[in-house]
């Protein structure tokens, strides 16, 4: 009799264990179940960190293009186009920095088969950007630059507004 008691004992534990542990299970699992939702299977796209902004000023028969891309307010690289009426069309590269709303930069460039270069300041005024002008030198070498940055003069420019970039 005892034996059978004792059998029925260790049954009896055996299925409190297998139903303490079922238990435990389905708290685990419905615990750590989370329902998936679209937002969980998109994909993020990486943060580009730089920004490309195109302006584009057109005068009568006359085009200047700029392209600058930036990472934060550091100018990265740029390109400029001058393409006016009757006179060579030039085009190449911008570096320089930006002070305040004024970009002061180089333009080097490719223009009746000899490479040049040439200071180049621009104004921000909103969301489009004003070419200055003022007395220059020039070393005999290629290189022109502002005699004096205080001089300049953004009134007689051409305005360039800001347009789509064609990558």
């Amino acid at each position: 009799m005892k034996t059978v008691l004792i059998e029925a004992v260790f049954l009896n534990l055996k299925i409190m264990k297998n139903i303490v542990l079922t238990l435990f299970a389905l708290v685990f699992l419905s615990a750590c179940k989370k329902e998936m939702t679209i937002e969980d299977l998109k994909i993020e796209k990486p943060v580009n960190p730089f920004s490309e902004v195109c302006y584009q000023g057109i005068q009568g028969k006359d085009t200047i293009r700029m392209s600058l891309i930036t990472k934060g307010d550091k100018l990265q690289y740029g390109k400029l186009s001058y393409k006016y009426f009757e006179k060579d069309y030039n085009e190449g590269t911008l570096t320089g920095a930006f002070k305040g709303d004024t970009l002061i930069g180089k333009y080097s460039f490719q223009s009746e088969g000899t490479m040049s270069a040439r200071e180049v300041i621009f104004l921000k005024q909103g969301r489009n950007y004003i070419e200055g002008f003022g007395p220059v030198t020039d070393d005999g070498h290629g290189n022109v630059t502002f005699q004096n940055l205080k001089t300049i003069q953004f009134n007689n420019a051409i305005p360039l507004v800001e347009v789509p970039c064609n990558n």
